[in-house]
């Protein structure tokens, strides 16, 4: 059941196919590695140590790649493959036979007789690579010639060498093998350890490497580079050559220990389901990429000060509240990783503010953003799901108690942004200008997708959050507060089952203003009113959510963001920033929301075999998605039309989490049993038998 993802000959040598596959490997600092398949940098973000400099944020692209040849015969033969205006050029691609991810990117390059080996690891726990060759076919000896690459740059940045002086070289001995670089503009300093026969030292800027995907994007696409020298090697069998560039200094000859480190821990990643769903290659490459998006803040992977969190796409996003609760069921509870969980909800808990939590913690600041309504709200459904994966109510009994009833009463009572309970018991949230749901998209002063009022979504998730809190507060042994979530629990649910029916369409409107005006456009945001554990909807108008959402926003990358033909729809999220933040949530699809959908379609056709294996069908997809842009990975967004371009992030954390936990849950059926169907928990309310439900 390998995950590893191999490549052939004449994938490797088709330049726009193999330009067009990324690569990812992180190293739980928020630091990554990336590139693509033939080699050629297409991102400002793309580079084989990219430090984070305040983890997990604050990044900073160190080692862009490396430009690296062999003489054969006296002839020299160019590895690399780079993009210049106008050209491609060296073209090492054409030497290239093969390319396979697993613990990290290997090539490999036949020249005559001669095949070399190149892998790029990056070391988790560290912001380490191991860059190394091996002679692994013909006769030596080869000669190979290695130059890094370095940038010392913000990785939203590009650099132009007229305004930066290069950087700083130290011999640092050790036999004379390793080197200190460092730049004035980079807070970030590295070794450069290795096991050349010679360093060539040559400074030199090379200029003007190109950035397709950033020119296709609209931001400025030419990088220069500088470069100490060349690192001189004679390649032969059994005899790896390479360096070691780290933070930390480590010594070349660590270099087998820490790459063999690397391998067991991807090889116990995919293993993860291997005792419950044995060979099963859908789940094992699922478990490898969760394990990626989860972070350290400020501290090292093993330090008791360090705090866990989740970074909500590579390669540009930084960690949000909002996407690290929808995300974490399926990146650490599916998976069994339930300390891991616990820390996150912790380090959430310990950053509320007046019953919010963090939308972001900027990647430049480190006071967080508060400005949303849902992270909240989706941190109490992530609290019941760990309770119903781990067991472990005492943290929701003690430590998270007080902070889930302040989230509650906060929202009952009134707190930023205009958030509180309306008499109805609906939350409204908002005004003009701000932008506060998972649709934030904003241009100027201009939200493109204005919902503010009462969203659907938010009361959905208002009133499954009552029901939690009903229970938790049983639990806990605090009548009084349970009394009062139940009584509101009800008004709720009358007001959502009532005023957000849509009898016209069948199904919820998406927002209702706060001059009672109701927002009829066809968005996915009402599919969490049936897939939430506690809906407040009759059956019946269950059923006709999914049905309409099946009907207008299903893809095969998920859900689109508004139904076709609908004022303001974009079939194609492409362009400049502007054209993207218009398309963004207007027809753009998601695939996180599939997990949901495929949620709700089970459960609305009474979680039959015949209803799991017809949804196994809106999940199937995503195998061959592994293969045609962030490879082994889920994207953030896609095309709302055929032929459902990925886009954006070429690895996203709800996407990956939501696949593998509906994946887990709904199809597989592996999920442990809620606690309110536990006979331990007494739960007055179950799922689809409620007050709405009564009243109809």
């Amino acid at each position: 059941m390998p995950t590893t993802m191999a490549f052939d000959t004449a994938t490797c040598r088709n330049i726009e196919q193999a330009i067009s596959l990324e690569w990812l490997r992180t190293n739980g600092l928020g630091g990554y590695a990336s590139g693509t398949l033939c080699g050629a940098n297409t991102r400002k973000y793309h580079g084989y140590l990219v430090v984070a400099a305040h983890p997990p944020v604050e990044r900073y692209v160190v080692l862009s790649r490396v430009e690296d040849r062999v003489i054969i015969g006296g002839v020299t033969h160019d590895l690399s493959t780079d993009e210049f205006p106008g050209t491609i050029h060296p073209q090492g691609y054409k030497s290239l036979v093969s390319f396979e991810l697993g613990a990290g990117p290997v090539w490999r390059y036949q020249i005559g007789e001669a095949v070399i080996e190149k892998s790029v690891t990056l070391i988790h726990g560290q912001d380490t690579v191991v860059v190394l060759y091996k002679l692994v076919g013909g006769k030596g000896p080869v000669k190979l010639h290695v130059q890094p690459m370095m940038a010392g740059r913000d990785f939203h940045a590009t650099i132009q060498a007229h305004y930066r002086p290069g950087w700083a070289v130290a011999s640092l001995g050790g036999g004379g093998n390793q080197i200190g670089l460092s730049a004035h503009e980079c807070p970030v300093k590295v070794v450069l350890a290795h096991n050349a026969e010679r360093f060539n030292i040559s400074p030199a800027w090379w200029y003007s490497f190109v950035f397709r995907q950033e020119q296709r994007r609209g931001y400025p696409d030419r990088d220069d580079l500088w470069t100490p020298g060349t690192l001189e090697f004679t390649l032969e069998a059994g005899k790896p050559a390479g360096f070691v560039c780290s933070t930390k200094g480590v010594p070349f000859e660590h270099h087998a220990a820490l790459m063999a480190q690397e391998t067991a821990r991807f090889d116990a990643l995919e293993k993860s389901f291997e005792t419950q769903v044995p060979g099963d290659r859908f789940a094992a490459t699922l478990a490898v990429t969760a394990d990626q998006f989860v972070v350290q803040r400020g501290g090292s992977t093993g330090g008791a000060a360090a705090q866990t969190s989740v970074i909500a796409g590579y390669p540009w996003f930084e960690d949000w509240g909002r996407d690290t609760f929808i995300s974490l069921p399926g990146l650490t509870l599916v998976t069994n990783r339930y300390p891991v969980a616990r820390s996150i909800l912790v380090t959430f808990a310990d950053h509320m503010k007046d019953g919010l939590l963090p939308n972001r913690f900027p990647d430049k600041a480190f006071t967080p953003d508060y400005n949303t309504v849902d992270a909240a709200l989706w941190f109490v459904q992530a609290a019941y799901e760990y309770w119903r994966y781990s067991s472990d109510a005492a943290l929701l009994r003690t430590y998270l108690y007080q902070p889930l009833c302040q989230i509650m009463e906060k929202y009952r009572d009134g707190t930023d942004f205009g958030i509180r309970m309306d008499a109805d018991g609906l939350i409204r949230a908002g005004s003009r200008g701000v932008q506060l749901t998972w649709m934030d998209a904003k241009v100027g002063d201009w939200v493109v997708t204005p919902r503010h009022g009462k969203p659907v979504e938010i009361n959905a998730l208002w009133y499954n959050a009552l029901r939690i809190m009903t229970l938790l507060a049983r639990l806990a042994n605090d009548d009084t507060r349970a009394a009062a979530f139940e009584q509101m629990a009800g008004r709720t649910a009358v007001s959502l089952a009532q005023q957000f029916w849509n009898p016209q369409a069948g199904c919820l409107y998406d927002v209702i203003d706060d001059d009672g005006n109701k927002d009829g456009a066809i968005r996915p945001n009402q599919i969490f009113a049936v897939s939430l554990p506690f809906s407040a909807l009759a059956p019946a108008a269950q059923a006709g959510v999914v049905q309409t959402v099946q009907s207008k926003l299903l893809t095969p990358m998920g859900l689109r963001t508004l139904a076709p033909g609908s004022v303001g729809y974009h079939g194609r999220c492409a362009g400049d920033q502007l054209a993207r933040d218009m398309a963004y949530h207007q027809g753009t699809t998601w695939p996180w929301l599939i997990g949901h959908f495929v949620s709700a379609y089970v459960k609305v056709h009474g979680g039959t075999p015949a209803a799991r294996q017809e949804a196994m069908g809106f999940l199937a997809p995503f195998k061959e998605h592994f293969n045609v842009f962030g490879l082994g990975s889920i994207c953030e967004i896609a095309d709302g039309d055929a032929p459902f371009t990925p886009r954006g992030c070429i690895a996203q954390a709800w996407s990956v989490a939501e696949v593998l936990r509906a994946y887990w849950e709904d199809i597989l059926g592996k999920a442990p049993a809620w606690p309110h169907e536990k006979s331990a928990v007494p739960a007055r309310a179950t799922v689809g038998t409620d007050t709405a439900a009564a009243a109809r």
